[in-house]
C-alpha cells in the first residue's frame, strides 16, 4: 500500500512537471505569434498597406486617439491612413510587453513616429495599448490607444 502512494505521488508530481511545461511552451507559442501578428501590423501600417492593416483589424475595431477625440472605427482609420496628406518619415516600436487573460491579449509598447499631416508635423512618443483576441482562429486587432508621453 504505502509503495503505490509513493508511486501515485510520483505519478502526480511528473504530470504537473509536463503539464506546466506544455503551459509555458502554450504561453511562449501564443506571444510568438502575437508579436509576429503586432510586427506585421506595422509593416503594413509603416507602408500605408491599408489591405494589409484591414487584414489585421477584428470586425468591430476600435481607436481612441491620442487627443481625446470620439472613438473612431476601421474605416475611418484606414481613410486616414491611406489619405497621401498622412506621411511617415520614421517609425519604432520599443517596450514591447504582453499581457494575457483568457483569449485576449493586451500589448503595451512605445511608439514613436515622425512625419506629416496635412501639413503640420507629427513628433509622437507615445505608450500605446493594443487589444488582441481571436476572431475566425486568427489574432486579430480589436482596440488601440496611444498617450503622448509627456515629460514631467
Amino acid at each position: 500500500m504505502n509503495n503505490k502512494l509513493i508511486t501515485l505521488l510520483i505519478l502526480t508530481f511528473c504530470m504537473s512537471c509536463i503539464g506546466g511545461s506544455l503551459f509555458a511552451q502554450e504561453k511562449g507559442k501564443t506571444d510568438e505569434d502575437i508579436l509576429r501578428v503586432l510586427k506585421e501590423y506595422d509593416n503594413a501600417w509603416n507602408k500605408k498597406d491599408v489591405d494589409g492593416v484591414a487584414r489585421i483589424f477584428a470586425t468591430n475595431y476600435i481607436y481612441f486617439d491620442s487627443l481625446g477625440g470620439a472613438p473612431r472605427s476601421g474605416q475611418p482609420t484606414l481613410d486616414f491612413l491611406k489619405s497621401p496628406d498622412y506621411k511617415l518619415t520614421f517609425v519604432e516600436r520599443s517596450e514591447i510587453k504582453t499581457f494575457r487573460t483568457g483569449d485576449t491579449i493586451i500589448v503595451s509598447s512605445r511608439w514613436i513616429g515622425k512625419g506629416s499631416w496635412k501639413g503640420g508635423n507629427i513628433d509622437d512618443d507615445q505608450r500605446c495599448g493594443l487589444v488582441f483576441a481571436k476572431e475566425n482562429n486568427a489574432w486579430k486587432l480589436i482596440a488601440e490607444h496611444c498617450t503622448q508621453i509627456v515629460s514631467k
